[in-house]
């Protein structure tokens, strides 16, 4: 059974300003307003500056005009020193994964996009230069067209907790039509997403979730959610799964995860450290 780690997501809206005109690699203004973090601690720590370096764009980078961002979990845990190994020798941090705006300018390599094109997308975890910013700068492959049908702030909560449902079930658990799978705390962002790839994928899903989201999971393509306030979990959900997805992570919910899955399952969680178990 294999126990693996990921996250998850929400947005907020940033400002409106613009400073780039050019669609090359070089710029026309090199700073602008960002959210940046010293030093690892609490919120307080945060400090909106409007002088932060803007970086020239390497061939396959784009410049993105932030129209909104989303706060994820990973960014909260980031401030208050998570990672600190890989991120405190790069301080002062710029926090922040996903975005959604206007393409500002693009490298000299970059053909999938072009300037004024809206687009959405997220950054790989260990970026040390985020999304909280006028500008941010993503490479050609961590964006796409952002749908007309959705708002940037609709946008902007989707890329990376979609990414990580899809490395979840996808890249690790490997899931495939007939399989069954068990979302724990299915109304979230990335529980939410978790329980449409795997109705695309022709899986059976049982979520778990809040009364309110009860009517929203099953659109979503769920068989059977379980309100977990007013029903006893363990005696609503029959079988056990091919893979559990457990967006809440704490000890009582890895404990019904695990006790649902199947010998040689995959145990997914969004909290802890990510190991194998026997």
């Amino acid at each position: 059974m294999q126990r693996t780690l990921f996250r998850r997501s929400h947005a907020f809206k940033t400002c409106d300003h613009e400073f780039f005109k050019s669609g090359f690699a070089r710029f026309i203004a090199t700073s602008c307003r960002a959210v940046v973090l010293p030093r690892f601690g609490g919120p307080e720590m945060l400090q909106l500056r409007s002088d932060v370096e803007v970086p020239q764009l390497k061939p396959s980078e784009v410049l993105v005009r932030a129209r909104a961002v989303s706060v994820n979990p990973l960014d909260t845990r980031m401030r208050s020193g998570y990672g600190r190994s890989i991120f405190e020798p790069h301080l002062p941090l710029i926090l922040g994964r996903d975005i959604s705006g206007e393409v500002a300018a693009v490298g000299t390599s970059v053909r999938s996009f072009s300037v004024g094109q809206e687009v959405f997308g997220a950054l790989h975890p260990t970026a040390v230069r985020g999304t909280y910013a006028d500008y941010a700068v993503l490479s050609e492959d961590e964006l796409a067209p952002k749908p007309p049908s959705l708002t940037h702030v609709e946008a902007s909560a989707i890329p990376f907790a979609a990414l990580t449902a899809w490395r979840a079930l996808k890249s690790t658990a490997r899931i495939t039509e007939g399989h069954r799978l068990l979302v724990v705390g299915g109304g979230g962002a990335v529980g939410l997403a978790a329980i449409q790839l795997a109705a695309a994928a022709r899986c059976q899903v049982t979520t778990t979730c809040g009364s309110r989201s009860i009517d929203r999971v099953r659109k979503a393509g769920a068989e059977q959610a379980v309100d977990y306030i007013t029903e006893d979990i363990e005696l609503a959900i029959k079988g056990k799964f091919d893979a559990v997805l457990d967006t809440i992570g704490g000890p009582e919910t890895e404990r019904i995860g695990i006790k649902f899955l199947k010998r040689g399952g995959h145990y997914m969680t969004l909290q802890g450290r990510g190991s194998i178990l026997d």
